[in-house]
């Protein structure tokens, strides 16, 4: 029971999901090249996010979370305490210009309201101007 994980250049390294979580993640962490206190995440093929830092301390196996022989992107989550935002950011070197879609998918993760927001400023100033026109009329 394996998982390949890409890392850096498009290396991939196969993990061993028959392993406690907890040190499932950890080793994740040196392969990545992250430090204990980083956090570190896996997004499938869908751009699902597995959410491991909920589940970091667990001693369930890594297969209770993850799939076997799927592939994974490692992602550093960064976390501003004062906004309370996260970011994602790609363990993947040089995704942008060969995986355009993950680019997306990163953006979309790391900014979840903005295109949120966008729909709905547009529905309010489409609202304000059928207003301003009723009251024209």
């Amino acid at each position: 029971m394996f998982v390949t994980i890409l890392i850096g250049d498009d290396r991939r390294e196969l993990l061993n999901l028959n392993c406690k979580l907890v040190n499932f993640i950890q080793h994740l962490k040196e392969k990545c090249g992250l430090g204990f206190e980083d956090c570190v995440d896996l997004m499938d093929s869908s751009g699902r996010v597995m959410n491991l830092e909920a589940k970091q301390h667990s001693r369930d196996l890594a297969s209770s979370v993850l799939t076997e022989r799927r592939f994974y992107v490692p992602l550093q989550v960064l976390r501003d305490d004062s906004s309370g935002s996260q970011e994602y950011v790609s363990l993947l070197n040089n995704y942008s210009s060969g995986q355009p879609e993950l680019a997306e998918l990163l953006r979309k993760l790391s900014h979840p309201n903005k295109e949120t927001d966008r729909k709905s400023k547009r529905r309010w100033t489409q609202k304000n101007k059928d207003i301003t026109a009723n009251k024209n009329s």
